[in-house]
């Protein structure tokens, strides 16, 4: 059982050094498309950075929607 929890914890911090390498790497690459913009502020949006964005828009959408039916469900 020990054996098995270790391996757990040995998977979990593997998956969150590669999301935090993910996450570094998306960061650094959205400051180098805003210094860009910042020189060029007619240039178009990367097709990677649009579909990030276009991303956490629709999460924030789920989360209100989600938001707004937990409060409209009738209490019992």
């Amino acid at each position: 059982m020990k054996k098995y929890m270790q391996a757990e914890v040995e998977q979990q911090q593997q998956e969150d050094e590669a999301a935090a390498m993910v996450v570094a790497k998306r960061q650094k690459m959205l400051e180098n498309e805003k210094e860009s913009i910042e020189k060029k502020p007619f240039m178009e949006i990367q097709r990677e950075t649009k579909k990030f964005r276009q991303d956490i828009f629709k999460k924030r959408h789920r989360a209100r929607a989600l938001e707004n039916q937990i409060r409209t469900m009738p209490l019992f």
